[in-house]
């Protein structure tokens, strides 16, 4: 899988944790349902490693993210590039910058047909992922969640929680690269502009609408 591939599979497995429903939670002290429970906009900063099986540090991104579910988004990398990943819950704009190209799709079809890109939208995480609670480690309450899906491009996802807020995620996939994600500056259920949702083509880059 190439990084533009790997990157918008992350994006997409994150993202569909935000748009799950909680009506089939296991427990009501699960660190996932209570992370979940009446998140209603969030924005955070992240810093992104990518990591092959021998433990070689292959990328390091970071950047913002704001959301507002179930499927409005506005994901930005802004180093060492920039590129920006934004939904206004029915378009969605993939806007490379540095290759002055925008990608422009419906958010139903579904990105590379990835995995989390099918399960997009509301659905039960239980239907998709066999769940377990890991408990306390290092500091963080661990939920480990292995895609059902045979097929599936990653291994698991474990995510650590500091209460109600993320502190981190961990994506091992078929290849045994693990790219972690570390977030900061945790701000929730804050007041979002609809504008951030809506992106504006720039003058003088290439367009690819692959809309139908």
């Amino acid at each position: 899988m190439n990084n533009m591939a790997k990157l918008k599979l992350i994006l997409f497995i994150f993202i569909y944790f935000f748009s799950a429903t909680l009506s089939n939670a296991e427990s009501l002290n699960d660190p996932l349902q209570n992370f979940l429970k009446n998140l209603e906009s969030l924005e955070v900063r992240f810093i992104q490693k990518l990591v092959n099986e021998n433990g070689e540090e292959l990328e390091k991104t970071e950047g913002v993210l704001y959301l507002q579910p179930p499927e409005k988004f506005y994901w930005h990398y802004q180093k060492p590039y920039s590129q920006k990943i934004i939904s206004n819950g029915n378009i969605l704009w993939i806007f490379d910058e540095d290759l002055e190209q925008v990608t422009v799709k419906n958010i139903d079809n579904r990105i590379d047909e990835t995995p989390a890109g099918i399960i997009l939208g509301n659905k039960s995480i239980q239907e998709h992922f066999v769940h377990l609670n890991m408990g306390v480690i290092d500091g963080y309450d661990w939920v480990e969640l292995t895609p059902r899906n045979l097929e599936a491009q990653y291994k698991n996802i474990k995510m650590g929680f500091d209460g109600d807020k993320l502190g981190m995620m961990i994506i091992t996939d078929n290849l045994e690269q693990t790219t972690r994600i570390d977030f900061s500056d945790f701000k929730k259920n804050i007041t979002l502009s609809s504008s951030i949702f809506n992106f504006e083509v720039p003058n003088n880059v290439d367009i690819y609408d692959e809309r139908k």
